[in-house]
Parts: C-alpha cells; sequence; structure tokens
C-alpha cells in the first residue's frame, strides 16, 4: 500500500510540474492562497468602514448597498479545467468551457466563502457578473449551492450571446436600466474582479475603470475604492 500511494503521489507531482506557470501557480503556489486571502481580508476591512454608522449623517442606515462580484478566479476556481486542456494538449475553446461548467465541478477561491458570509450577515446584495452564458445559469447556481454560497437573493447577469459583453452590463447595474430596471436603484460600495497577474513581468495590477490605466497592486489601501476593478478577461 505505501508503494501505490507513493507511486500515485509522485506521478500527481510529475503531472504538475508539467503545467504551465500560471496553472501551477494558483494549484501549487502559497503565495496565491495568501494573496487571495489578504485581498478579501482587505475587502472586509474596508467594507466595514463604509457601513460603520456615521454619526454625523442624518443617513445612517443606508439599505441600498451592492457588491458587484465576478465568478471566475474571484469566486470559482476553475484551474482543474485548465488542467483537463494541457492534459488533452488543447487550449480554451467554448465548447470545452461548456462542458466544464456543466459539471458543476469548480472550486471555491480561498477567501471567497468568508467574505460573501459577510455579506450576507450585513444584508448587503450580491451582483454576479460573468461572461458564462446564461444558458447554464441552473448549473452554476447548482454548483454555488454545493460550495454552501448560493443564495435566492443574488442577482446573476450572465452572458446572453456573444455582443452581450461586460461593459453593456456593468452599465446596466449602474444605471439601473436593461436587466437591471425591475430593481432598485443601488450604491455600487465594492466591485471586485479576479487578480491579474502580468505575464511580461509577473506583477499584480489593478486596472481604473474610468480611464484604462494600470497600476500595479501594492497593498496600499486604494485596492477597493470606486475607482479600481480587478482585470478580469472577457474569454471567460
Amino acid at each position: 500500500m505505501k508503494i501505490i500511494f507513493f507511486l500515485i503521489s509522485f506521478y500527481t507531482t510529475f503531472i504538475f510540474a508539467k503545467l504551465p506557470n500560471d496553472v501551477r501557480w494558483v494549484r501549487e503556489s502559497k503565495e496565491y492562497v495568501a494573496l487571495c486571502n489578504q485581498v478579501y481580508a482587505n475587502a472586509i476591512d474596508k467594507l466595514q468602514d463604509t457601513i460603520s454608522p456615521n454619526n454625523y449623517s442624518l443617513n445612517i442606515i443606508n439599505n441600498n448597498y451592492a457588491v458587484v462580484m465576478d465568478l471566475d478566479e474571484t469566486v470559482l476556481d476553475n484551474s482543474d479545467y485548465q488542467v483537463e486542456l494541457y492534459n488533452k494538449n488543447e487550449k480554451y475553446n467554448p465548447d470545452s468551457w461548456d462542458e466544464w461548467v456543466v459539471k458543476e465541478d469548480a472550486k471555491l477561491v480561498p477567501g471567497a466563502y468568508e467574505y460573501i458570509s459577510f455579506l450576507r450577515n450585513h444584508n448587503i446584495q450580491i451582483i454576479f457578473i460573468s461572461n458564462r452564458m446564461h444558458k447554464r445559469l441552473q448549473e452554476t447556481k447548482n454548483n454555488m449551492l454545493e460550495l454552501g454560497i448560493y443564495s435566492d437573493n443574488d442577482i446573476y447577469l450572465l452572458r446572453i450571446d456573444r455582443s452581450d459583453k461586460k461593459t453593456i452590463r456593468r452599465a446596466e447595474i449602474f444605471n439601473s436600466t436593461g436587466r437591471m430596471k425591475g430593481f432598485k436603484q443601488f450604491e455600487i460600495i465594492q466591485y471586485l474582479l479576479f487578480i491579474y497577474q502580468d505575464e511580461t513581468d509577473n506583477k499584480l495590477y489593478l486596472v481604473c475603470k474610468c480611464c484604462g490605466n494600470k497600476e500595479e497592486y501594492k497593498n496600499d489601501g486604494c485596492i477597493f475604492s470606486n475607482n479600481y476593478e480587478m482585470n478580469s478577461s472577457e474569454t471567460i
């Protein structure tokens, strides 16, 4: 039995060692886990400052708070999909991605459970925006239910077709138009997308929503201001 276990462990390590660096970083690096937990902990600290009653304000209670979150690589860890692609010598394509989503087998990004629990406990509306196709909404909900982070109160803005870019859905959120027209006007107090690592210098970056300027992430407290979001790809 010990010999079998050793062989399995050796084979698994050998396979992972051949994975692309970005996938290995997510699956094996303690730095990735620590960074994700740190980012979400900072986000909670920022929220606590925002939702704490202001004794100098007449509007002490604001029940219109909402947080916008991406799903993939922000909440859901799809690194197993990347491993599948590597083992098949394939690259991302819509068909294989759709098959992966149907499996309902994504894991949780470190820190996401605690952050979402904080939002639930403080009655902060969650709006999920993702380039997952809308036809896979139920599979996505099933996956989140399995992970213990699903709620009937959440709002999902998934992709209807190729023309339904995230920029369109973001505008609907902030202007209460389109799919958001039937909801009350929310005050968006945080906007979280996944951590962007530039392959040219391996640094982490934030991207300004207003001008598109890129700024290096230095954990200086501005990471969750209203002007910045984590940069993400429009591919998934």
